[in-house]
């Protein structure tokens, strides 16, 4: 891609289009949203910010129109704030106004949702359906994406043993089911190709 088409594909990175495919990803506080889209982001061929001026950050939506080999459409990776687990930060009114800003329907839509298996599971607000709900409501009824998969993340370096997280995967399966998610089926490996092989299997669901 030379110069002049990059200039050119740039100047589409403002908004989504009907022809482009938008991965949100969303999950509790410390789950590893940034961290996913960090390595999704160096799997990418082209890259341009979509919130110009802004860097990833847990507050605010940050998003990448992304070119990715052997793929038509362009891939949109959005980046959303944690619902429940900030004071003083409205993350459902962040995320209403950049979708009343930004978001078009697509060519196809779906979530990525990464939890901490080693977070607390008694803790109501890291519950997947409560956060699941708030996205939702961000968006016109008619828009909102359904399409999702459970991404489980564990700490680099956790010492957790092998049934202990047997255990905290089947119930986070359980909590993936109750919202007709699908979920790979161990902690997330932290690899850009697993990543990358993650956002495919999505795709897969989305049928795009």
């Amino acid at each position: 891609m030379g110069l002049l088409d990059i200039f050119r594909w740039s100047k589409k990175a403002t908004t989504v289009s009907q022809m482009d495919i938008v991965v949100f990803i969303v999950g509790p506080s410390g789950s590893g949203k940034s961290w996913l889209l960090s390595l999704l982001l160096k799997m990418a061929k082209t890259r341009v910010p979509v919130n110009k001026g802004q860097k990833p950050c847990t507050t605010k939506v940050y998003a990448e129109r992304c070119h990715f080999e052997g793929m038509e459409s362009d891939i949109i990776l959005v980046d959303t704030p944690s619902f429940y687990t900030y004071a003083g930060a409205d993350a459902e009114k962040t995320v209403k106004k950049w979708i009343g800003s930004n978001y078009t329907k697509p060519r196809g839509a779906g979530i990525l949702y990464t939890h901490n298996i080693a977070s607390n599971p008694r803790d109501s607000n890291l519950e997947v359906s409560r956060h699941f709900s708030a996205f939702r409501r961000t968006f016109p009824q008619d828009l909102a994406p359904y399409t999702a998969r459970v991404v489980p993340t564990v700490a680099h370096g956790s010492t957790l043993p092998p049934d202990r997280i047997s255990t905290l995967i089947a119930g986070l399966r359980h909590q993936a089911d109750t919202i007709g998610a699908s979920m790979l089926g161990a902690p997330f490996d932290g690899r850009p190709e697993t990543a990358w092989h993650v956002v495919q299997e999505l795709l897969d669901e989305i049928a795009v």
